[in-house]
Formats: structure tokens, sequence, C-alpha cells
């Protein structure tokens, strides 16, 4: 025989059962196509006279481009020069000027002096030889010979 208890637990599963199924039925059904469909970029239809629009335009920017590379100068190859200089001990920094100006790495050794000297790095030399090229900034050549 049903009790009191029994009955009131089978009507609540009853009722979560109905619910259950009208929650599955409304979260699953199929959504009605949509009139106006989200299209990407890449699928986009144009006119054809918009079509011919764009491909006049990319001509133009072709020939634009054609023109500025007829017109660009030709770059001359620069010449890299290098040398190995070699420190040695007793050399003041106008003798390193010296010898970085003769072997065409720097054009003015009295700008190198001056920057060793501005910075203070003329006790800090080191003994040693230096890979070096014309391409080198006077800063980065007096890092290297300083470290």
């Amino acid at each position: 025989m049903l009790d009191r208890r029994s009955i009131r637990s089978t009507g609540i599963g009853m009722m979560a059962s109905a619910l259950l199924i009208f929650s599955a039925g409304y979260f699953m059904s199929e959504k009605p196509p949509e009139t106006v469909s989200n299209v990407s970029e890449n699928e986009m239809i144009i006119s054809k006279d918009e079509y011919n629009g764009l491909q006049d335009e990319i001509s133009q920017w072709e020939q634009r481009v054609q023109l500025l590379e007829e017109e660009a100068p030709e770059e001359s190859p620069v010449e890299v020069t290098r040398i190995i200089l070699s420190v040695e001990a007793g050399m003041t920094s106008p003798e390193i000027g010296d010898q970085l100006f003769s072997g065409g790495i720097i054009d003015d050794e009295d700008v190198f002096n001056e920057y060793l000297v501005d910075q203070n790095l003329t006790d800090r030399i080191q003994i040693g030889e230096y890979d070096l090229n014309s391409t080198m900034s006077i800063e980065q050549i007096a890092k290297l010979i300083t470290q």
C-alpha cells in the first residue's frame, strides 16, 4: 500500500521529469533559418561594375609601384673596410685613433679621441686584437676596446 511519502515522492519525480523534458525540448529545438546571413569578407558578393572598378584600381597601383621602382636610384654597394686592430701596452688613445683613421675605419681621429675623453674611457682601453670594420660606429668601437 502506498503511504503519503511514496505518493509525494512519485509526484515530485513526475514533475521533475516533466520539467526536464520541457527544458530539453526548448533548448534542443532547431531555430528557424535567418533571413539575413552573416557573410565573411571572403564570401562577399560584388557586382560586375564593382569588380571592374577594383581591377582598375589594382592596375593603377601596379603602375605606381613600377614607376617608383624605376625612379628609385640604384644604390651602389657600400665598401666595407675591415682591419685587425692590435692594441699593445702603453698605446694612447690618439695612437689608436691614428691607426683606425689610416685603416679607413673612422673618418676623423679627433672625434674618436674626444669621445673617449668625454666618456672617461681613455684609462679603460684593453690590450688585445680587435676585428673592426667601417660600418661600426665610434661608440661600438669604444665599447669593444674598453671591455
